[in-house]
């Protein structure tokens, strides 16, 4: 007796819906780690704590909807039991060995009874003096695996009924369009890697411009060259001025947080096209600048946006918090202008609560030179 299995055409592996649901499977729980830990990278670099706690959150979520299910889909659905067919052997050499026992590879052509047969190539283990037991053409009886067809064991102790099936019936040879390979770890290395990668620029994307601001092309130090401001008799005596206005980080991080006030200043001077102005406010989240392009009566000597001591200016406002005698400060302000200074900018710090106000004066390099408490 002959035996096929069914004529129809046997799909290579599992249904596009299968794979699919495996694809996502992979990619989601990818591309969740890759995130989280590009966020607490991101969070400490930053010294940004919300995002910091954001990303602990997205791990713990992560495992929550991934990992918990998952395991619970495992547990209810099982290991299903593997299937039984018989099965042609095709083709069969020894890779390689020294021992008694040598690795084989068989091509088998497997014949399921209620599903199309198709072609595989396994590796099994056999003793060389048992090699002349499995001769090509012999019909042998194999277990398989219904949702991962490649996965392919010959039954050496078949039961009673399935030894005298592959005693009696023969296995017709499959086409070769049947063969089937094992595909899904070469498609999990990709998910996987589509995964990281797309986490990752999904976390990047809103903080690059803080991180290049922050670590890319420095400004020069405050302090090793003086303000750079064009000489009396530079520039244009009417000037062109610009207004330019920004606000804090994403996360909404006061001006006060370690190298915010330089960030946004870097913003400031991209968005004005120029590094000098005559004038730069800062609040608890904003911060604003005059750009000027030259000298201007009015407005006074251009000074370098990126020369400021901005490093020093935290400091300043604390000191006005607790030493201008405002009990309960509810509001501050960074005032930095040459206007009627001469070339060398002057910071002003106010500090208000409770109709209450004071302030101190500093010069270009954070030293504090008057004070006029409330």
């Amino acid at each position: 007796m002959v035996t096929t299995g069914d004529t129809s055409e046997r799909p290579a592996g599992s249904s596009a819906a299968d794979r699919l649901v495996a694809l996502v499977a992979v990619l989601v729980p990818s591309a969740l780690a890759a995130g989280t830990l590009t966020a607490l990278v991101v969070g400490v670099l930053l010294t940004d704590v919300t995002l910091f706690c954001r990303s602990l959150g997205g791990m713990l979520v992560a495992v929550l909807l991934v990992a918990v299910p998952a395991r619970v889909r495992r547990r209810r659905r099982g290991r299903p039991a593997p299937r039984i067919a018989l099965a042609r052997i095709e083709n069969r050499w020894v890779t390689h060995g020294e021992f008694a026992d040598v690795p084989v590879r068989f091509d088998l052509t497997v014949a399921p009874d209620d599903a199309p047969a198709y072609r595989v190539i396994i590796s099994e283990p056999v003793n060389l003096v048992d090699l002349a037991d499995w001769p090509e053409g012999r019909t042998v009886v194999v277990t398989y695996d219904e949702g991962e067809p490649w996965q392919v064991e010959l039954d050496r102790r078949p039961t009673d009924e399935w030894a005298r099936r592959a005693a009696r019936e023969q296995v017709g040879t499959a086409p070769e369009r049947t063969r089937v390979k094992e595909t899904k770890a070469g498609c999990a290395c990709s998910a996987v890697l589509l995964g990281v990668v797309a986490g990752v620029l999904l976390v990047l994307h809103p903080y690059w411009s803080e991180l290049e601001s922050r670590y890319g092309d420095e400004p020069p130090a405050p302090g090793a060259a003086g303000p750079v401001v064009p000489g009396p008799g530079s520039g244009s005596r009417s000037g062109s001025t610009t207004v330019t206005t920004v606000t804090g980080s994403a996360s909404s991080a006061s001006t006060l947080r370690t190298g915010e006030m330089r960030r946004l200043a870097n913003t400031l001077v991209t968005g004005m096209g120029t590094e000098m102005g005559t004038r730069v406010t800062i609040e608890e989240k904003v911060m604003s600048a005059v750009g000027s392009k030259g000298f201007s009566a009015d407005a006074g000597f251009p000074m370098s946006l990126r020369a400021l001591p901005y490093e020093l200016l935290p400091g300043l406002v604390d000191t006005a918090r607790t030493g201008l005698g405002v009990d309960t400060p509810e509001s501050w302000r960074v005032d930095i202008t040459t206007e009627g200074a001469g070339p060398a900018p002057v910071v002003r710090v106010t500090v208000s609560g409770h109709g209450k106000s004071g302030y101190l004066l500093a010069d270009a390099v954070g030293r504090i030179t008057e004070r006029h408490p409330v």
